[in-house]
């Protein structure tokens, strides 16, 4: 489904009329925080050495924000929206989370989450 702002969105609209989301949420260590934080700053300094200093580097342009930013993200938040997590693998060449990890969580959730409704009925 796309939103009214011509992305993408996690919502997904039932034959019944029934619309449901899927918030995601992930939450890294503190290395693993690190890590990404770190990688990034390496590549920015690298594509600053050719620009002004006022100018954005390509990374900070494609990922919708500066470092300062991204630290305040990684470290003031229990979790990270997937989408930004994603992305942000991508731009630094750095997977900690993939496609297997999370079908793997919704599975053993979904599976908790029927078997409890069908106990509890």
């Amino acid at each position: 489904m796309t939103n009214r702002y011509g992305l993408k969105s996690p919502t997904a609209i039932q034959e019944s009329g029934v619309s449901i989301s899927c918030p995601l949420y992930i939450t890294l260590t503190s290395d693993q925080k690190k890590l990404l934080l770190n990688t990034f700053r390496q590549i920015k300094t690298e594509q600053k050495t050719t620009l002004s200093e006022e100018q954005e580097t390509a990374i900070e342009r494609e990922l919708g924000m500066n470092e300062e930013s991204l630290r305040y993200l990684l470290f003031s938040r229990q979790g990270l929206p997937e989408r930004l997590l994603i992305k942000l693998q991508k731009l630094v060449g750095v997977n900690l989370v993939g496609r297997n990890e999370v079908e793997e969580t919704y599975k053993k959730w979904l599976d908790y989450l029927f078997k409890e409704t069908i106990i509890s009925s």
